[in-house]
């Protein structure tokens, strides 16, 4: 938006408004937009009248934060409201721009043939044989706190393990097998 038209005031010189009040309203080619006060204020002076088109950045009013201070600004007039009210932006002819330089040949630079330096060799130190790993023969079953109670069949190992079944066989495998 570069352009809007000031469609009305809704305070008048020497109201005040709150923060969030609505000052103006202002019409855009694409809208109406309502202009919110940010801060608590007195119009002291309306430098557009209603209807006016005015360019983005153009102050249309003076606000105050004191009563008194009204009177001051009774016969306030804009300098520059006049210039500054929408104005067909003139285009300006530019020159092509020049081409830049021919690039300059250099002659290549041929750096000396220095050897690679050679690196020092890595000494390892020999690592000590240990007793390879065995994994225990012992069942661990029965080194568990429950002992001989994980193999008990209960009515509600039985129903869950039927459940399970059923499960497998209508859904496939869970991963896991039946007690």
């Amino acid at each position: 938006m570069e352009v809007g038209t000031l469609a009305s005031w809704k305070f008048a010189e020497g109201e005040s408004f709150a923060a969030g009040d609505s000052i103006a309203e202002i019409e855009t080619d694409k809208a109406t937009i309502d202009f919110e006060a940010q801060d608590d204020g007195i119009i002291a002076k309306q430098l557009i009248d209603p209807g006016t088109e005015v360019a983005v950045g153009v102050p249309i009013m003076v606000i105050v934060e004191e009563e008194e201070d009204v009177a001051a600004f009774k016969n306030f007039e804009a300098e520059v409201v006049e210039a500054e009210v929408a104005a067909p932006v003139e285009e300006v002819a530019v020159a092509p721009p020049t081409p830049p330089p021919a690039p300059v040949e250099v002659a290549p630079v041929v750096a000396a043939a220095v050897p690679p330096p050679t690196p020092e060799p890595v000494i390892v130190a020999a690592v000590p044989e240990t007793a390879p790993i065995t994994a225990p023969t012992e069942s661990t079953t029965a080194a568990t706190p429950w002992g001989s109670l994980s193999k008990q069949k209960s009515p509600l190992s039985k129903t869950l393990s039927a459940k399970q079944q059923t499960y497998i066989d209508l859904y496939g495998s869970t991963g896991f097998t039946p007690l």
